[in-house]
């Protein structure tokens, strides 16, 4: 079964349209367990009132994102799991492309989708990622995975704002099985509603990037006794490498020649107001290489 893990806060506008696109998956056994983290819209209503029998409506009341995966997860009966947004769309027809490669039940193993963005805003609409026609995106939307995998990844400690990193963490540096369906498997929405803002101010946009990736150190204390040296020493330097960024120490950033050049120069156009205003500038550009 394929369990499909959706936390949703005030997107009764979208989440309609999230769960007719889930609809379309055919030959296949599915569930989507919604949770809605407090929602003081009209989400739950819109929920109820579709009345799916695959899906299943969790009330949380409250607690944040990473924890309403959480709650998902452990509601979830499935051996292979996707993670979707209320406001996102799903491609039907990737599906069974995305998990083919992870039916194994006894090592962990993940797959990665492309995206494609869409937006009343021409800046982010349109945008197809990566733009590596092999590839798929190494994001958590992206990613499909199998139950060893969740194992591994679950819980996602609750104060993170959102589960991205830690995912990506667990696909990266513990012992996982990785393959790319560069198939389009997600219709991202890109609208003022997301939980990480754009077109806002940097500092905000420097917060709102620290306090995701402040889960790099949290993962290394907590498995770096599971790791071998050379790994530890990764998890160490890309936290200093979001450190150096956060603080805006783009000089330094440049004479560290553990991180392969593309992450450097990704740290660096996020390190001050000035870069950072290229990199929106030319936003499709950098985006998704």
């Amino acid at each position: 079964m394929l369990s499909i893990l959706m936390p949703a806060k005030n997107e009764a506008l979208h989440i309609e349209a999230a769960l007719r696109s889930i609809e379309k998956i055919s030959d296949l056994v599915f569930e989507v367990i919604v949770v809605d983290d407090g929602s003081d819209d009209e989400t739950c209503n819109v929920v109820e009132n579709l009345a799916f029998s695959f899906v299943t409506l969790i009330k949380s009341g409250g607690v944040g994102k990473a924890q309403a995966f959480n709650l998902a997860y452990e509601n979830a009966s499935g051996d292979v799991f996707i993670l979707l947004a209320a406001d996102d769309l799903l491609i039907a027809e990737s599906i069974h492309e995305r998990i083919k490669p992870i039916k194994a039940v006894d090592k962990p193993q993940i797959s990665y989708c492309k995206l494609k963005s869409f937006s009343a805003d021409s800046k982010y609409n349109a945008m197809t990622l990566p733009k590596n026609p092999s590839l798929g995106l190494e994001s958590g939307g992206c990613m499909a995975f199998n139950r060893s995998f969740a194992q591994l990844a679950f819980p996602i400690p609750s104060f993170l704002p959102n589960e991205d990193v830690w995912m990506m963490l667990h696909a990266r540096y513990s012992s996982v099985e990785a393959t790319h369906a560069p198939t389009v498997g997600i219709l991202y929405r890109i609208h003022e509603n997301n939980s990480y803002k754009r077109g806002v101010s940097y500092s905000q946009i420097n917060e709102q990037m620290w306090v995701r990736q402040r889960a790099i150190f949290y993962f290394y204390e907590n498995y770096k006794s599971k790791l071998p040296p050379q790994k530890q020493r990764a998890l160490l330097i890309a936290f200093l490498l979001q450190l150096l960024r956060y603080l805006g120490f783009s000089k330094i950033i440049c004479f560290i020649p553990e991180a392969p050049l593309k992450e450097r120069v990704k740290l660096l156009l996020n390190s001050s107001a000035r870069l950072y205003a290229i990199r929106e500038r030319f936003y499709s550009f950098f985006s998704g290489r």
